[in-house]
């Protein structure tokens, strides 16, 4: 994390004492919503600042209306949310809209390292800047880049577990080429058992418990709930991450949102990170070879009170060390100075995409 030679951002952001009771914070996207296949994430980080500060003091704006936004609303804090690798990425609207009102700008990147190459867009005018991937974080050229992973919504993730179980064996995701590795090593022992694996581009012909087709956010969350186990494998595609050639180290945001739907999660461990999060053995099982895993799966087969245990205690440690209200207050403490209420507000937030 290193100072860039020139910047549009304040060299030193003060943060600024809150008026009344809250400040304000609008959530910006960073891109395009037409070109972001996860602009549904800022919902749920609208929803954590609400949570957080209230109704009346959180709103978002998608990226070409949020310059506007400021300047009506006048936030006290702006997070600028998602991609910044789009060619239509140009912030400088934004910067000034921020400098005209006092308002601190932040960027919290959702794409980190596979879009490493372009952070550079955001480093120019930010104020603060956060990474979904502590690797990434650590190579930033800014003097206030830090670590920020995403998280869950208990809104859109939370679920009950059902009384009968849909799958023996659930995962849902792309099917980078990584990920048809692991899963051509596990197809004789997920053969056996009844398996979906689906997502778009899987090869339906070889892996015969596949389906090449792309599930909501709801259908995923339906679906790891009512699993006896949810693969977790990441994804290794780097759209641009020639500089550093930068592997990721930080679960992804569907490691919280299977946990957050009280999923017992075998984890591929390419790293430990994930340690951090959750507790191995007792809140994710880990594996690194198709013969651990064909051993954790028999022995959840025999056990299934077993899985459903692990699945329960990673929902609590999610419900309460990995929501969204939980990273919006970190980004509140490092940005504003902020110390937030316990509790929270627990109320949904508003929008200023029509220009309200």
């Amino acid at each position: 994390m290193h100072d860039l030679p020139s910047t549009g951002a304040r060299s030193e952001p003060a943060p600024r004492a809150p008026r009344g009771t809250a400040p304000r914070v609008l959530v910006a996207g960073a891109s395009p919503d037409r070109l972001n296949r996860n602009a549904v994430l800022r919902s749920f980080v609208v929803e954590g600042f609400a949570e957080v500060l209230g109704r009346e003091n959180a709103r978002e704006a998608r990226v070409e209306l949020a310059a506007r936004a400021v300047e009506q609303w006048r936030p006290d804090l702006v997070v600028s949310f998602g991609s910044c690798m789009p060619d239509e990425s140009d912030y400088s609207a934004l910067r000034r809209a921020c400098d005209r009102t006092g308002a601190i700008l932040a960027f919290w990147l959702h794409d980190d390292p596979y879009e490493f190459d372009f952070h550079y867009r955001a480093a120019r005018v930010a104020d603060f800047l956060f990474s979904n991937d502590r690797w990434a974080a650590l190579h930033m050229d800014h003097p206030r880049a830090a670590h920020l992973p995403l998280a869950a919504s208990p809104t859109a993730h939370f679920r009950q577990r059902p009384a009968r179980r849909r799958f023996d064996v659930f995962f849902c995701g792309v099917a980078f080429e990584n990920r048809k590795h692991v899963v051509s090593d596990l197809a004789e022992t997920l053969r056996r058992v009844n398996t979906l694996v689906t997502g778009s581009d899987w090869p339906t012909k070889s892996l015969p418990f596949a389906q090449d087709r792309h599930l909501s956010n709801e259908e995923v969350a339906d679906g790891c709930a009512a699993s006896l186990l949810v693969l977790n494998l990441g994804r290794s595609l780097h759209f641009a991450n020639d500089r550093y050639r930068l592997d990721p180290s930080t679960p992804g945001p569907r490691t919280f949102e299977a946990a957050m739907a009280g999923a017992a999660q075998a984890y591929f461990a390419t790293g430990l990170e994930i340690c951090e999060y959750y507790e191995p053995g007792s809140e994710v099982f880990l594996f690194d070879s198709p013969r651990d895993f064909a051993s954790l799966l028999d022995s959840l087969l025999a056990e299934p009170d077993r899985a459903a245990a692990v699945g329960l205690a990673a929902q609590r440690r999610t419900l309460r060390d990995h929501t969204y209200a939980r990273r919006a207050e970190r980004i509140l403490r490092t940005c504003l100075g902020f110390e937030p209420d316990a509790g929270g507000a627990d109320r949904p937030a508003a929008s200023v995409d029509a220009g309200a």
